[in-house]
C-alpha cells in the first residue's frame, strides 16, 4: 500500500518537474524570440522604407 503512493508520488513528481522545465524552456525561448523582433525592427523598417 505505501509502496503504490511512493510510485505515485514518485510519477506525480517527475511528470510536474518535466512540465515545469518545459515551460521554462519555452518562456526563454519566446523571450528571446521577442527581443529579437523588437531589437530587428527599425532595421527591417529602414529596408522597406526604401
Amino acid at each position: 500500500m505505501l509502496e503504490t503512493f511512493g510510485m505515485v508520488f514518485a510519477a506525480l513528481g517527475a511528470g510536474m518537474i518535466l512540465a515545469a522545465l518545459t515551460f521554462v524552456t519555452l518562456l526563454i525561448g519566446v523571450l528571446v524570440n521577442a527581443m529579437v523582433v523588437l531589437m530587428a525592427g527599425p532595421v527591417i523598417d529602414r529596408f522597406v522604407k526604401d
